[in-house]
């Protein structure tokens, strides 16, 4: 077993802990309080709902690892890294955000990702420098997403925010609010994950994986993937924090799936400035010697 670099410590680390805390909340709080998921209060509906996260977000993650580890795949391992991809893409298909619910299919991603995590276990993954271009703005951006997430992130811990100093003021999360499309009063923030914290752990795992040495193909991905963390907490940041408290009825479009709207046209272009202007590597004009697939990253 070869040791990673802690920029993937810290990536299986938060898969960890998200996963605690997705276990202990789904299973004592009543399904009433949770979104589209029918088996709460239950031990075993907390390791279905764990199956689901294990899906989406961390399958995308999964990508990314065999990503990292590609250029020491070899042979049956590079057949491996294939089939881990193939399987992690299955999570297009395996998660429905109208029904949360563990099903069968949900096995495949989740197996895939297993499979990823190996492999980055078996070949290992380079080590970056201790000091990369571009770590201010990681470190700023990291802290800011987590600063927006904080309503999202003690919803998945089962509490809200009332009551606690400043936060309780600048985020509603227990009030009581009307909810587009519907004519009930649920809270501002429901208990539970919420797709806003799922995406952003992208946008944290691609700030830390646009540190190491990577095939320069992988630049675009982690790109795509920071983009996109950011839309989506912008577009559950913007609904329950702007729409629920009256200030306007128009609403993000939904950024989950690829789909033709402005949304998803700014993730896009955010995407693209994201990887001309930073995550992409520099062309090399001589091989390198020990891995020619790898450059320096950025």
């Amino acid at each position: 077993m070869k040791r990673l670099p802690w920029e993937v410590e810290a990536v299986l680390a938060l898969v960890v802990l998200d996963g605690i805390a997705v276990i202990a909340t789904y299973s004592r709080v009543p399904s009433g309080e949770l979104y589209h998921f029918h088996h709460g209060t239950t031990v075993a509906g907390g390791f279905g709902r764990e199956l689901v996260a294990l899906n989406f977000p961390f399958a995308l993650v999964g990508i990314a690892f065999v990503g990292l580890a590609w250029p020491r795949l070899q042979g049956r391992l590079r057949a491996a890294g294939i089939l881990a991809i193939a399987l992690c893409a299955v999570v297009y298909f395996a998660v429905d955000q109208s029904n949360l619910d563990a099903k069968p299919l949900n096995a495949v991603p989740a197996l895939g990702l297993a499979l990823a995590v190996a492999l980055a276990f078996a070949v290992g993954i380079p080590s970056a420098p201790r000091s990369r271009r571009g770590d201010r703005v990681r470190i700023g951006l990291a802290a800011l997403l987590v600063f927006f997430c904080a309503p999202l992130i003690a919803a998945e811990l089962g509490f809200f925010l009332d009551g606690f100093p400043f936060l309780g003021w600048f985020y509603e999360t227990g009030r009581l609010a009307m909810q587009p499309g519907e004519s009930v009063l649920r809270h501002a923030v429901h208990h539970g994950q919420h797709h806003g914290w799922e995406a952003t752990m992208l946008s944290l795992t691609a700030l830390a994986f646009s540190r190491l040495p990577r095939p320069r193909i992988l630049d675009a991905y982690l790109a795509l993937m920071l983009a996109y963390g950011v839309g989506n907490l912008v577009n559950d940041d913007w609904l329950e924090q702007v729409v629920k408290r009256g200030w306007t009825n128009r609403e993000v479009p939904n950024l989950l799936t690829p789909a033709a709207n402005w949304g998803w046209a700014a993730v896009l272009v955010g995407a693209f400035l994201v990887w001309r202007l930073w995550f992409r590597q520099p062309s090399r004009t001589t091989p390198a010697e020990a891995s020619p697939a790898i450059s320096s990253s950025a």
